[in-house]
């Protein structure tokens, strides 16, 4: 059943890493933010799609063809890892960047995190990201751990 998992995320993955070709190449100026949808695989604009849709089809389609439903586990895992430390500096930059410009003007976009706290800030939002980030990196840290001392490849 993981591996039927493994399988369609593969396929999936593929797809939109195509679709996202279609979507860049139509909008040639400014970044379209996909986050609502593709936060599972990493991505906050198509171009973030276009390259790990395919790292993503990759990952799982080496799993299968070695049979080892560790590896993608263990890639998915290493991925986040390097995602999330990556964004956790970038959301910490962020606070600092002045003039703000296009595509990191990105305040308009803290509507979900100020439904639950208020108007708050940029910064605060930036920050309660940054955490976020830091949180998803422990969490996957932690379980690449796990993994690597309790299974074998």
């Amino acid at each position: 059943m993981f591996t039927l998992f493994i399988l369609i995320w593969g396929i999936v993955n593929l797809f939109l890493a195509v679709f996202s070709v279609f979507k860049i190449k139509r909008n040639k100026e400014k970044c379209d933010f996909i986050y609502w949808w593709g936060f599972i695989a990493g991505a906050f604009a198509y171009e973030d799609m276009l390259v790990f849709g395919l790292l993503h089809a990759g990952i799982a389609f080496a799993s299968i063809a070695f049979k080892n439903n560790l590896v993608w586990l263990v890639g998915f895992l290493m991925f986040w890892i390097v995602r999330s430390a990556g964004e956790t500096l970038y959301f910490f930059l962020q606070q600092f960047i002045v003039p703000l410009h296009h595509p990191h003007n990105i305040g308009a976009h803290f509507g979900p995190i100020r439904k639950l706290f208020g108007n708050i800030s940029d910064q605060k939002c930036y920050i309660i990201l940054q955490a976020l980030m830091q949180s998803i990196l422990v969490i996957c840290i932690l379980c690449l751990i796990y993994i690597l001392k309790n299974y074998s490849f």
